[in-house]
Order: structure tokens, then sequence, then C-alpha cells
């Protein structure tokens, strides 16, 4: 990023999670268009934007799978034992 991008990003009011929203497809046309239009001028925000789209990306790539059966009731029984210590 730029001297005058990170300048910008100091002065920037957008937040990541407006950035979420955007890629999530959760705004209208009009505010869409608004985020374009202030991509189009913000360095910082497209810098932004770039580091998000990866990390969902790759999110998105990772493969879940399920846990062996009776793993999840002992990490909840382990849980909840190490919660329900006294605190020194």
């Amino acid at each position: 990023m730029s001297k005058s991008a990170k300048t910008a990003a100091a002065h920037c009011r957008v937040t990541p999670g407006h950035w979420s929203q955007y890629l999530e497809g959760e705004y209208s046309t009009a505010e869409c268009r608004r985020c374009e239009t202030h991509l189009r001028g913000c360095e910082a925000c497209r810098t932004k934007l770039q580091g998000l789209r990866q990390v969902v990306s790759a999110c998105r790539a990772v493969r879940v799978t399920a846990l062996p059966a009776g793993m999840k009731a002992a990490a909840r029984r382990r849980a909840r034992a190490l919660l329900s210590r006294p605190r020194p």
C-alpha cells in the first residue's frame, strides 16, 4: 500500500463488516454502486476488499468433515468440567 493510501486508510470510515456485506451480496443495487464508486477512489479499501476476498475464498475451500462418533459429546463434557472448576 502506498504512503498516500495508508494516509487515506487512516481517514476512511468504511468498516470491514461493510465489505463483508458487499461480498455476500447483501446490498441493494444502489448500495453496490456506492461501494464501487468508493472503491474507485480508495486504494486502502480496494486492498482491504482484496484481502477479504482471499480469506473468504480460502474458508470456502476448506473441506468440513464430521467428527468421529462421541467426540463432540466428549469435548463438551471436558469443556464443562474445565469451566466448572473453581477459579483461583
